[in-house]
Formats: structure tokens, sequence, C-alpha cells
């Protein structure tokens, strides 16, 4: 009996250990509390983490511990709140965003994490960042419908009129682009890059002279999509343009006019000799034109407006107590 008595205060003292510990590293673990639902330590500095390292990426102000954590509660509110309505965001709905994104972009599956590397964050949390805003999306629609609410021609036309929206209706000036581009070897010497330049110069007054340019695409051009898209790299505006070429490089292509050849410019990945496919000038959209757009922005701003209360008043009533200190 001793030796039993002596077994089962072992087992006590060993159980008593382990819940201890697993209790401790529960509570540990935690981040904050939000009223039945946790937000972990874990999931706290990798998102914190991860926009760190994003916003030095794209050089933009670095958030706060509380900014972020702020993000995470608002998150798992909504998750909450659109489980509570019956809103769902399946996978296939997710992939096929990311596939389709890939698609637009031309980019293989590795391309693309690699692509989402340099811009600091990982394919789980671009879907994650997804299946949030799609339920967002639905929920503020969801109150939207349940308050009935709706925008009036009224409310359309006094936007539409106000002096300060203007802007918001002006169509930029655009080009549409056909490309040859002439890579540049990063080892090149000097007499190479000299007999390169000339070769490009050569290429461009054949085009000048009115050669086809859709055969000097398809017999100089070193652009590895070519065969999918023969040249053409689609319409620009100039702050699209400005992303990749120099603001002088931009106001030279826009200086010229459908059908023109733009003299070869120089990156740091080659040559670029551009033909201007199209061009449209900057205009005004009439009422009609934008009828649709200023009812869908003016219906997403009440919504916007609705869900922000709604987010008030949640927080408000929610039990949130933060674990970790948040400076």
């Amino acid at each position: 009996m001793l030796k039993l008595a002596k077994y089962l205060l072992f087992i006590f003292i060993f159980t008593f250990f382990i819940v201890f510990n697993t209790f401790a590293v529960i509570v540990n673990g935690i981040a904050c509390k939000v009223n039945d639902s946790i937000i972990t330590i874990h999931e706290f500095e990798k998102a914190y983490e991860s926009a760190v390292r994003r916003s030095a990426l794209l050089g933009t102000k670095t958030p706060s511990k509380r900014e972020i954590m702020d993000r995470l509660v608002t998150n798992l509110l909504i998750k909450e709140e659109a489980e509570k309505r019956g809103i769902v965001v399946t996978d296939n709905e997710i992939n096929e965003i990311i596939d389709k994104l890939k698609k637009e972009n031309n980019l293989s599956d590795k391309a693309f994490r690699e692509e989402l590397k340099r811009e600091g964050m990982t394919l789980d949390e671009l879907k994650e960042n997804y299946r949030i805003g799609i339920l967002k999306e639905r929920l503020i629609n969801q109150m939207i419908s349940d308050k009935g609410y709706d925008v009036s021609e009224d409310e359309i036309e006094k936007f539409y009129r106000d002096p300060r929206n203007r802007k918001l209706f002006v169509l930029p000036e655009i080009v549409k682009l056909s490309e040859i581009f002439i890579s540049v070897p990063a080892d090149l010497d000097f007499k190479g890059q000299i007999e390169l330049k000339e070769k490009v110069n050569r290429i461009y007054e054949e085009a000048k002279d009115g050669e086809d340019f859709q055969k000097l695409i398809e017999k100089y051009s070193e652009d590895p999509r070519k065969g999918e898209n023969r040249g053409h790299i689609g319409s620009f505006n100039k702050r699209q343009l400005s992303m990749w070429l120099s603001p002088e490089d931009v106001e030279l292509i826009f200086s010229y006019n459908r059908g023109d050849i733009v003299p070869p410019i120089r990156t740091r990945e080659g040559y670029y000799i551009f033909r201007i496919d199209d061009k449209r000038e900057n205009r005004i959209l009439s009422l009609k034109e934008a009828h649709d757009q200023i009812k869908s922005y003016l219906l997403k701003k009440k919504g916007s407006e609705l869900f922000n209360k709604w987010l008030s008043e949640k927080k408000k009533k929610s039990f949130i107590q933060y674990m970790i200190e948040m400076e």
C-alpha cells in the first residue's frame, strides 16, 4: 500500500507540473484576448515582423506594435461577424484570384513567390489578406442591404458637379506600345557596348524608314515574351511608365504620335525601341460615362461609414485584453 501511495503521489505531482507548465505555456503564448478568441504571440510577432520588413522595402513609415495588434483584432472581429452571418470565402475563390494575378503578370509559380518575397510577403499572407478583404466587402454589402441604403440621382449629379471632384473624372493621357528589346550583358566591355549601341541604332533606322515593325520584333527583340504578346506590351499612362522609366524618357514617349517610332531608350536591363501603336489624349468623362462609377463610389462610402461605426461599437462591447506590451 505504501508503495502504491507513493506512486499515486508521484503521478499527482508529475501531472500537476505537466498541467501547470502547459497552462503557463498557453498563458505566456497569448498576445491578446478578444472575447472567446485569442491572438498568439507567434501570430502577432509574425504579423509585426512582416509589416516592418514590408515598410522597409517600400520605404514607408514603420507601423507601431499597437497598429499591428489593432489590425489583427479588427480581422478577428470581421471573421467572427462573418461566421455569425454565414459569410464564407472558399479556398477555390482565393486560388482563382492568385491564378489570375499570375496570368495577368505572366509569372510562373516560382517567379510569383520570388516577387512576393521581394515585397516582404509570403503566399499564405497574401491569401489571408485577400480572404479578409473579401469577407469585409461581403460583410459591408450585407450591412448596406440590411439598412436598405441606396444612392439617388441627385446625389450622383451633385457629386459630379462639385468642383472638388473634377479631377476624379479626368482620363489621363495614354499610349499603347509595342517594343523591340535588346539586352545589355553585365560583363560587356566598352568596345562591345559601342558595337551594341550601333546595332540598336541601325534597328531604329530600319523601323523609322518604314520596315515592318512586327518583322523587326521577330528578328531582333530579345524579350522572352515576344512569342506570346508579339511585342505588344499594353497601354500606359505617365505614372505607370515612370515606375520603370525615367521622367525624361516618359516625356519623350508621350511627345510622339500614333505610328511613330521612339528613339532607343537605354535602361539598366537594356535598350528599348518603342512604337506608338495608339495614343489617347486626356479628357473629362461626361456625367453619363461617370454615372455608374459615382454610384458605386458613393455606395461604398456609405458602406465604409456603416462598417466603421459597427467596428467602433463592436470594439467597445468586446472584451479585449492585451497580454504583452504594445510600446
